[in-house]
């Protein structure tokens, strides 16, 4: 870790994770790469800055993760009881948005239509919370 000395920069063994990133080649290397002494298994997925990377860059696991918490947080609107339609539009505007769009230029790109579901669930709940619409709605009508 030469560069850690150059750098001033400090690393823990505990903390420091290892994935591979292989361009063709679909055989990881799984040898321990050494930190301060200790080995660090490769794994196949690394929480980077909130990201969930995976070693082939399809982020399937933060999608499901981000979708999990917009729901989360959209089902959270379900318990405020009588609130105009901009309120509630606001208050999905500051939470859910933010829960389910963090750092969405990285990973967007990579989803599939069947990858996309779950976040469009988050959607969909959001309007119809905020419209106050039956759940057989269709969704094109509860966003419109």
């Amino acid at each position: 870790m030469d560069w850690e000395k150059r750098s001033g920069a400090t690393f823990e063994a505990d903390k420091t994770n290892v994935i591979h990133f292989p361009c063709c080649d679909p055989k990881v290397d799984k040898t321990p790469a050494l930190v301060k002494g200790r080995p660090v298994q490769p794994k196949d997925c690394v929480k980077i800055l909130g990201v969930m990377m995976d070693s082939k860059l399809k982020y399937r696991q933060h999608t499901a993760y981000a979708a999990s918490k917009g729901l989360e947080a959209a089902m959270e609107l379900k318990r405020f009881k009588g609130l105009s339609a901009a309120t509630a539009r606001q208050l999905f505007t500051a939470t859910v948005i933010p829960t389910v769009d963090y750092a969405s230029n990285v990973w967007m790109h990579a989803c599939k239509d069947k990858l996309i579901g779950p976040v469009n669930r988050v959607q969909r709940t959001g309007a119809q919370e905020i419209v106050g619409t039956y759940l057989t709605v269709a969704t094109s009508v509860a966003e419109a």
